[in-house]
């Protein structure tokens, strides 16, 4: 069975260890659309971000972004997973009580954080959301405008403390490290693979049919989404023992390489 959607998450897999894309990525993925294969980056970066980052190639994409819990097909958005207003809104109170924290919800329209000073959180902030509002008072603003995702911020000692700040809201929300810096709660039925079986729903493709590419434990579920799941070489040994293949590292132009051996594309 052929391919037709091909899913890759970005840090550690699709960009190399200096945050680079691949030379030659733009012209292979155009190569993929005029084969009626769709690239999808599966990331918990922020919409807008990778939009940018894809510039003139991006309508031909779709996007699986804020770790799935927003996928859009070029500019337009398939869908949206709110958290409940009730745990947006305690999630913004626990961060108001703890002292150096600071969070960024994500929005249809993108990133809204309160007024700050912390230079470490706002650029921080900036890498990740290229769209970004700052309001005056955060806790009004979430009652009264879906969210998605809470990206909360603790320079350097994020799984030490954040955590167990929220584990009041461990039922109902996932509580994600998603580095030093940072842990990012979303609702419990969010992950990337349920994003790409959402994805294969609507562009009527197979499991059989999709490629995935990760390197971390949060590519877990999306490497099981897909009939041919590659981790890559320098992939967290937990996450490799689940993957059907292991290709080259993010280093070594892993993703790309593949693709083409795969699909017999000469280099372009």
């Amino acid at each position: 069975m052929s391919i037709k959607l091909i899913a890759a998450d970005m840090d550690g897999t699709l960009l190399d260890s200096k945050k680079r894309l691949p030379e030659g990525l733009f012209p292979l993925i155009h190569e993929l659309w005029g084969r009626g294969v769709r690239f999808a980056p599966a990331s918990g970066r922020q919409y807008y971000t990778l939009y940018q980052q894809f510039g003139e190639i991006a309508d031909e994409m779709v996007f699986i972004s804020e770790n799935g819990a927003m996928v859009c097909d070029g500019k337009q958005v398939l869908s949206f997973r709110a958290m409940p207003v009730e745990v947006v809104c305690r999630a913004v109170e626990i961060v108001r009580e703890l002292p150096g924290v600071h969070a960024v919800v994500s929005t249809r329209n993108g990133g809204v954080y309160e007024d700050e000073d912390d230079p470490a959180f706002l650029r921080n902030m900036a890498h990740y959301c290229v769209r970004r509002t700052c309001v005056p008072d955060l806790l009004e603003f979430v009652r009264c405008e879906p969210v998605c995702k809470i990206a909360v911020f603790r320079e350097g000692t994020a799984e030490q403390v954040l955590p167990q700040a929220f584990e009041s809201l461990a039922q109902t929300t996932q509580i994600v490290l998603s580095g030093a810096d940072w842990v990012d709660l979303m609702r419990l039925d969010v992950n990337k693979g349920l994003a790409v079986g959402a994805l294969c729903d609507r562009l009527y493709i197979q499991p059989e049919e999709c490629m995935a590419f990760g390197d971390y434990l949060n590519d877990r579920e999306l490497l099981q989404a897909a009939g041919e799941s590659y981790a890559m070489a320098n992939a967290h040994e937990s996450l490799k023992a689940v993957a059907k293949h292991i290709c080259p590292s993010n280093d070594e132009d892993g993703v790309c390489r593949t693709i083409r051996q795969v699909f017999g594309i000469d280099k372009l």
